[in-house]
């Protein structure tokens, strides 16, 4: 595929195809996500090159990219020894539970750090192989957090960019990470790092600052290393808004009862997103407020999620008993309080559920963000109804209209149910306008092109420190 200008260079765990082997051979099938409605209109404009891991692994003759194809997709090799410490090992078993603030559920194991080590060196390696002169490269996601100075040091003069969907601990809660200071290290090959909001930026901030000793500005946000400014930033990602819109608009009937209302929850399965506290909150509100019972039905949609690995099983085993012990207590032969379902849903029949329920209760215990909270409120183009949000996600600093709660305080949570479902048309409308006119200007396309602008722009002064 020719090269007229310098490309965007995407870079991911995942690509943005999922990749099956049916009757006619490797099949491709367009994946969705904040990633893909980020990058692939930016990618198109720009023939650029998307890296990433294909999910299996590939014959020598299969190739995922065609001649007619907007641009060009790599794939990086992994194999099945370095996936398990690498994924399920590092990245999952150490990074994730720790970066929730969760390191009890962390485990550190050398062997998986040495996988995870190898793993980025592969990524680094194949997006070496692609670069050319003046090509910007955005590398994403805690998987690959070694990358941006492996890369540096093969690619010195690339503008490298760096964000992270997840949260970023505090100080004290990273240092417990036996290799903090190379994780740190890595992300810091960049000319840009960004995240989601500012509390994370602070917590980067400090643990540059007394890990790795480096001259901080926190005003501006920068770091200086190795002579180099490393310029951090807060950049909220958005939805892709008028996608969801359209998809409301047209979404067939949701099957909901017309006089039932609705409190909708929407989850990977995952033990950061509290369905357990979600469901115990729903019970405190049908014992201290009974005028809701036969009245008001918690929908939970939870899409399974790593199922070969025990704590999952095990929360799952914990979300079903709870399921039934609250529709045994409280259930009548009419009414059912709580609809579980344990599925992925159609983009079509997620989009009718957000339109007609009365409440979203988006409650993780942490998140980098949350797109669920987004997605709810671009799907009410009708009747408005009421966005309940964890102050522990990152899209609680912005949706300020949003009835925020604690999800551990389980009173409290009861409470702003109950104050949604009695809420006024007026002050619905109210809050639910100012939300979706923040979410249709804060969207998923204004955030790429800003994370661009921003890394060209960083990139300029990558050598500034060592001039002055």
């Amino acid at each position: 595929m020719p090269r007229r200008e310098p490309a965007l260079i995407a870079v991911s765990n995942r690509l943005p195809i999922t990749l099956r082997r049916g009757a006619r051979g490797l099949e491709r099938i367009r994946s969705t996500g904040g990633l893909v409605a980020a990058f692939d209109p930016l990618l198109r404009q720009r023939r650029g090159i998307w890296i990433g891991w294909p999910g299996r692994d590939l014959a020598a003759d299969e190739k995922l990219t065609g001649p007619g194809d907007p641009y060009e997709i790599e794939a990086v090799s992994i194999s099945k020894a370095d996936l398990r410490g690498y994924y399920n090992g590092f990245s999952n078993g150490t990074l994730w539970p720790l970066f929730h603030t969760l390191p009890g559920r962390s485990t550190f194991e050398t062997s998986d750090w040495e996988a995870y080590r190898r793993v980025n060196e592969r990524f680094a390696q194949v997006t070496a192989s692609k670069v050319q002169p003046k090509d910007l490269v955005l590398i994403n996601d805690y998987q690959l957090m070694l990358v941006p100075n492996i890369l540096r040091r093969r690619s010195k003069q690339t503008p490298i960019g760096f964000f992270l969907h997840i949260p970023f601990p505090p100080y004290d809660v990273f240092r417990v990470l036996p290799w903090s200071r190379p994780l740190l290290r890595g992300v810091l090959g960049a000319n840009l790092v960004g995240f989601h909001v500012a509390g994370y930026v602070r917590n980067f901030l400090d643990c540059a600052r007394h890990l790795l000793n480096c001259r901080v500005d926190h005003r501006r946000g920068i770091v200086h290393l190795d002579g180099r400014e490393i310029r951090v930033m807060a950049l909220p990602l958005g939805i892709d808004f008028e996608r969801y819109e359209s998809l409301a608009q047209a979404a067939p009937d949701s099957g909901l009862g017309p006089h039932e209302h609705i409190v909708l929850g929407v989850d990977r399965l995952d033990y950061t997103k509290g369905i357990p506290e979600r469901l115990k909150a729903f019970a405190r509100l049908l014992n201290t407020h009974p005028q809701h019972r036969n009245n008001v039905t918690l929908v939970q949609v939870a899409v399974p999620s790593r199922s070969e690995v025990s704590e999952y099983r095990d929360l799952k085993r914990v979300i079903d008993r709870l399921v039934g012990e609250i529709n045994g207590r409280f259930g009548s032969e009419t009414w059912t309080p709580i609809r579980y379902l344990y599925r992925s849903l159609s983009p079509e029949r997620l989009c009718a559920l957000y339109r007609d329920a009365d409440v979203a209760l988006v409650t993780p215990l942490r998140d980098g963000m949350n797109l669920v909270a987004k997605e709810y409120v671009a799907c009410q183009v009708k009747d408005p109804g009421v966005l309940i949000l964890s102050h522990m996600a990152g899209a609680a600093e912005t949706m300020d209209e949003a009835l925020l709660v604690n999800p551990y305080n389980l009173e409290d949570t009861a409470e702003k149910l109950h104050m949604a479902l009695t809420m006024s048309m007026a002050e619905r409308q109210s809050r639910m306008k100012a939300l979706r006119k923040r979410e249709a200007t804060l969207n998923v396309h204004t955030w790429a092109h800003k994370l661009v602008q921003r890394l060209a722009g960083a990139a300029k002064h990558r050598t500034s420190a060592k001039r002055r």
